[in-house]
């Protein structure tokens, strides 16, 4: 299902054309009986012979007698995961797939957490009550990273961009306050978080980057994410979130494009993001991981992906990681 920006008055009059918004309890459900719920649990299973062999690395040079206290480059400061997950879960069209992605999303950054040993601290802002620009606000005010810690945003609902905007990444529309324009730049919220401090910043936004009221309908649902042909390996994680620095910001569509959902399976841009992240961090692999080559493969992942739609999407992204 395609998410477009609408104003208050269209987001009214195309109410009628969707079924009821999924309940959320019945979404998780499905979604924690699925495959990928099943793919999820048999991926961030590390084996165990990469365990022992970090096991042994720990502790070499007691048998002499003497403490080997050298610390290890993930340990020499403590390390924090923050993320703020902003997710239009009420919208008519789309937001059980909006849904989906959050629940996502939260699994697999949790999994890495627990996989690195660090602390993971995960605002989610859904629903009527609390999807609105002040708690988006809140969430990033209330942020206090170190220098050793990473901040994590992405942005499913709908979006937009004005006819004479400038900015390439899309306006995030934030719902109804009374105004037709309730919403927040991509930009601004990269800039907010980037200024607090934290080592690695990754602000995404999987929504449209079209002009203010143009619409198009669904589309049918077809299965994105593929079984795990391996493992996570802990070392691969480590490399991609622990031993690097720098800022991303990425969005699912250029300007004048929509960003596609696919219904009951989540959004193109989400869903590749998990596919080729896993695909970064599989034990199977034997190069250097890349944020470079992450993004590059989630973008052309959900355009490949959206080639049957009226047409494709063709993410943007801009970053400066490097090793450190």
């Amino acid at each position: 299902m395609k998410k477009t920006i609408l104003t208050t008055a269209i987001l009214l009059a195309s109410a009628a054309c969707f079924a009821q918004t999924a309940n959320e309890a019945d979404t998780l459900a499905a979604f924690a009986n699925s495959e990928q719920e099943a793919d999820y649990q048999e991926f961030y299973t590390i084996e165990e012979e990469e365990e022992q062999v970090m096991s042994r690395a720990l502790v070499q040079g007691t048998s002499s007698g003497k403490v080997n206290t050298r610390p290890t480059a993930d340990n020499t400061q403590p390390c924090k995961l923050w993320a703020i997950l902003l997710t239009d879960t009420q919208d008519e069209s789309i937001g059980g797939d909006d849904l989906i992605d959050n629940l996502a999303l939260n699994k697999e950054l949790k999994a890495i957490g627990q996989v690195l040993g660090i602390p993971v601290t995960i605002k989610n802002i859904t629903g009527n009550a609390f999807y609105n620009k002040r708690n988006l606000a809140n969430a990033i005010s209330a942020i206090t990273p170190t220098k050793n810690d990473i901040v994590f945003f992405c942005f499913n609902g709908h979006g937009f961009r004005f006819d004479d905007q400038k900015d390439q990444y899309p306006c995030l529309s934030l719902g109804d306050n009374g105004d037709d324009y309730n919403y927040v730049t991509l930009s601004d919220v990269y800039a907010a978080i980037k200024a607090k401090g934290a080592r690695l910043n990754v602000v995404f936004s999987d929504c449209c980057n079209s002009y203010v009221g143009d619409y198009k309908p669904s589309q049918p649902g077809s299965t994105l994410y593929s079984r795990a042909a391996s493992k996570a390996s802990k070392k691969r994680i480590k490399d991609l979130w622990l031993n690097v620095e720098g800022n991303v910001i990425a969005t699912a569509s250029k300007p004048g494009e929509y960003s596609w959902s696919f219904s009951g399976e989540g959004s193109a841009f989400t869903q590749s993001f998990i596919k080729q992240m896993r695909r970064e961090i599989s034990s199977s692999r034997t190069d250097e991981v890349s944020w470079q080559r992450l993004i590059d493969n989630t973008i052309e992942s959900a355009r490949k992906k959206t080639l049957e739609c009226e047409n494709s999407q063709h993410g943007i992204r801009y970053m400066n990681v490097k090793k450190r």
